[in-house]
């Protein structure tokens, strides 16, 4: 927050000194702290984490989602990836290079096509029986219309559960029709007695449970932690690189192509990518944490100490030292993890 509030109130100060006086005003923080703050923040390389809006929120989700798939590998609990995606005339090639032996995929006269996949991996192999494709837009047959909770549910039951190994973890996504819930949530016409009762549920989770096993969601703005999502890429790839024009048969044949061709060892590796992200995100985010909380403590403990009142304060800061006092130099060491750990860049537009 003091750093925010610097950067907020910096343009409009006359000089440097002004620069940190006026935010120590506003968020009644020491001048010192303030210029501490400021230098670390900058020095740490943490500016993208610190100015994304609701990236505190996003990471705790993310953390949690980390510690819960992590005590589910140690508990030896098989790890099932879900998705669902769309191939669509988009991914015919425009413009390709060839050698003439193959074509692109050419454009589609009638715009809007759309083949849908749905699949789900272990961490080890894609779950036997369990890839669904039909056409978008169908008015007719056992999956019609697009990808909705009635599409999904009919998949999960019949696909996807009787392949599963037992006490599985399943992870999907937030989709909406991931997140059906069983019960209307209590309202204030609800009889108070029934508060207790009623706990919505979704329903996907509650189908899960009756078979035992567990849902557990991703975080949003997350897909890099489904590997799935690194299947799709390779496979709407290579549909774009085949020699066929627009049409359903074709692209649906292709598609299953690809998916044959993607032996136990191609999907191994998209996993262990997956895992290195994971740590990855696991370091950086802890060091989020860490310099986040350290800052707050740097303040409030400043705040509580017997000092010079605010004149004096503002009155010595230009003969202030740089030397670390005994109440910051641990926080200044612990910015020395900082090395070696590159943070992962985060969307701010989602």
């Amino acid at each position: 927050m003091v750093y925010d509030v610097h950067c907020f109130l910096e343009k409009d100060a006359k000089s440097d000194k002004e620069a940190l006086k006026r935010p120590s005003e506003a968020t009644k923080t020491f001048v010192r702290t303030v210029r501490r703050i400021v230098d670390e923040v900058k020095k740490s390389g943490l500016l993208a984490v610190f100015r994304t809006p609701g990236k505190k929120r996003w990471e705790k989700k993310r953390i949690e989602f980390l510690q819960k798939i992590k005590k589910f590998r140690e508990q030896r609990r098989p790890i099932i990836y879900t998705d669902e995606s769309y191939v669509d005339s988009s991914h015919a090639s425009t413009k390709a290079w060839s050698d003439g032996s193959t074509q692109g995929l050419k454009n589609p006269i009638s715009k809007g096509q759309s083949l849908v996949i749905v699949y789900a991996g272990s961490e080890n192999v894609f779950v036997p029986n369990a890839l669904l494709l039909f056409k978008a837009g169908m008015k007719s047959g056992d999956y019609h219309g697009n990808m909705n909770y009635e599409n999904y549910e009919k998949w999960l039951r019949s696909q996807l559960m009787p392949n599963l190994s037992s006490n599985s973890i399943v992870i999907v996504d937030n989709a909406s029709y991931h997140n059906n819930q069983s019960e209307l949530a209590p309202t204030s016409n609800t009889k108070k007695n029934r508060h207790a009762e009623v706990a919505p549920r979704k329903n996907v989770d509650n189908i899960l449970a009756k078979n035992n096993h567990f849902v557990l969601r991703l975080p949003s703005y997350d897909p890099d932690l489904n590997p799935i999502e690194l299947a799709w890429a390779n496979i709407k790839g290579y549909v774009s690189s085949k020699s066929v024009t627009w049409n359903f048969g074709k692209v649906k044949e292709v598609v299953n192509e690809k998916i044959a061709a993607m032996d136990p060892s191609e999907w191994a590796k998209l996993c262990k990518k997956v895992k290195e992200i994971e740590d990855e995100y696991m370091k950086s985010d802890h060091v989020v944490d860490m310099v986040t909380d350290q800052f707050v403590i740097f303040a409030d403990d400043e705040s509580d100490s017997d000092d010079d009142d605010d004149d004096d304060d503002d009155d010595d800061e230009d003969n202030e030292t740089t030397e670390p006092t005994p109440g910051t130099s641990s926080a200044t060491a612990d910015f020395d993890i900082m090395e070696g750990i590159s943070i992962l860049p985060v969307d701010d537009d989602d």
